[in-house]
């Protein structure tokens, strides 16, 4: 999508954040099948195969909003790396972008959306603690702020942080959320590796 594309959002609620307005991209059939399509590896693909997408177009976000994309299809790969690139901090006042990856077995079913989609997960092969009994699960989203609770970066070109998770299924979708007041662009990228 460039700049000059132009995507119509619908209010709707987000799960983890029901008090916030959150928009997802009208259904765009065309699109949709587009993004739908599992990726092609090459057959001389003998080191890890890696690539660049977009989970979501840069758009303005207003402030104390959230905004969603497509579902895309990323089945083969087992690593994302996503950056979230917004506009620069001028002050430590402002505030930047949270992301939330959420995932799903299946796909976009035209006038009902994404059956079985969640963000929430638990891997026994990393968090598992034999003295529990029950373990909770884990939300898959970054928040804007350092460990020190600090604005990673003031000032610059733009204010970028990764989010680095497995692939938890064969389609992902991303929810950018403006902690801010003020208005700002953002934009997600991924960088995938098998």
């Amino acid at each position: 999508m460039t700049k000059k594309d132009s995507t119509s959002y619908i209010k709707t609620t987000h799960k983890s954040r029901p008090d916030w307005n959150y928009y997802l991209p009208e259904e765009n059939i065309s699109l949709i099948e587009t993004l739908a399509k599992k990726p092609i590896f090459p057959n001389t693909c003998e080191t890890p195969c890696t690539k660049i997408m977009t989970l979501f177009p840069q758009d303005s976000v207003n402030g104390h909003t959230g905004k969603g994309y497509h579902m895309l299809n990323i089945d083969g790969y087992r690593t994302i790396n996503a950056y979230v690139i917004s506009e620069a901090l001028n002050s430590t006042t402002q505030r930047g972008f949270t992301l939330e990856l959420s995932f799903s077995l299946n796909d976009f079913v035209y006038g009902v959306g994404v059956l079985g989609e969640t963000s929430y997960f638990f891997n026994f092969d990393n968090c598992f603690n034999p003295g529990n009994f029950s373990h909770k699960a884990l939300h898959c989203e970054t928040n804007d702020l350092t460990t020190t609770n600090g604005i990673p970066w003031i000032g610059g070109t733009d204010l970028t942080h990764i989010l680095r998770v497995p692939v938890m299924g064969p389609y992902v979708r991303a929810s950018v959320f403006n902690e801010d007041a003020t208005s700002r662009k953002v934009e997600v990228k991924v960088y995938l590796t098998t």
